[in-house]
C-alpha cells in the first residue's frame, strides 16, 4: 500500500497470510470463532515479538533515566536552595545600595562634577591648613610626653587625610577631563557620521 503505516507492518500481514494459508480447516474454524486464536495467532508473529522487544527495552530505559534523575534529586534542591540565597542576598545587596544612592542623591543634589572638585580641593587645602596651625601652636610652651605622643598621632592622620583628599581631587579632575574629551570626541564622530 501507498500509506508508510501500511508499508511497514506489510511483513506483519504477509507472515499472518502465509500462516493462514497452511492451515487446516479445522484450525481455520478455531481462528474464526475465537478471539484468544487470533490474539495467539498475532502475539506469535516476528514483527509483534520484535515490537514487544523494543517495549521492554524502552521501559528498561525509562526506568534507568527514572532512578538515575531520582539519585539527582537532592543535588537539584540543594542547587536549588543555593540559588534562592543568592538571590536573596542579591536582593538585599541592591536594596542596601538603593538606600546609599538615596542618601548620597539626597545629599549632593544638584551638585555638579565641577562642584565636586572644587569642594574636594577646599577640603584638603583647609585640612592642610588647620594641620600647619595645629603644629604651630603646638611649639608655644611646654608639652607632657603624653601631649607629644598624641600631637604626633593626630598630625600624622591629618597630614595624611589631607593627602588623600589632595590625590582624590586630582584624579577625579582628571576623570572629568577624560570624560569631556570622550564626550568631545563622540559628539564630533555623531556630526561626521551625521552629515553635519
Amino acid at each position: 500500500m501507498m500509506n508508510g503505516y501500511y508499508n511497514y507492518n506489510d511483513g506483519g500481514l504477509n507472515e499472518a497470510r502465509g500462516r493462514i494459508s497452511q492451515m487446516s480447516v479445522e484450525e481455520l474454524k478455531k481462528l474464526m470463532n475465537s478471539d484468544e486464536e487470533v490474539t495467539k495467532l498475532v502475539l506469535s508473529l516476528s514483527e509483534t515479538q520484535q515490537m514487544n522487544t523494543i517495549k521492554e527495552s524502552l521501559k528498561d530505559t525509562i526506568k534507568r533515566l527514572a532512578l538515575s534523575n531520582l539519585d539527582k534529586e537532592p543535588i537539584l534542591i540543594h542547587e536549588k536552595q543555593k540559588l534562592a540565597q543568592l538571590h536573596d542576598e542579591l536582593r538585599k545587596i541592591r536594596e542596601k545600595y538603593d538606600s546609599i544612592r538615596g542618601k548620597y542623591d539626597d545629599q549632593t543634589g544638584e551638585t555638579n562634577p565641577d562642584m565636586i572638585y572644587v569642594l574636594l580641593q577646599t577640603a584638603a587645602s583647609d585640612l592642610e591648613r588647620a594641620t600647619e596651625q595645629t603644629a604651630e601652636d603646638f611649639f608655644y610652651g611646654e608639652k607632657t610626653e603624653e601631649e607629644v605622643t598624641d600631637f604626633e598621632r593626630r598630625f600624622i592622620e591629618d597630614r595624611k587625610r589631607a593627602h588623600e583628599l589632595k590625590i582624590t581631587a586630582e584624579k577625579f579632575h582628571e576623570l572629568m577631563q577624560m570624560s569631556q574629551a570622550t564626550s568631545y570626541l563622540s559628539s564630533n564622530q555623531y556630526m561626521r557620521t551625521s552629515g553635519y
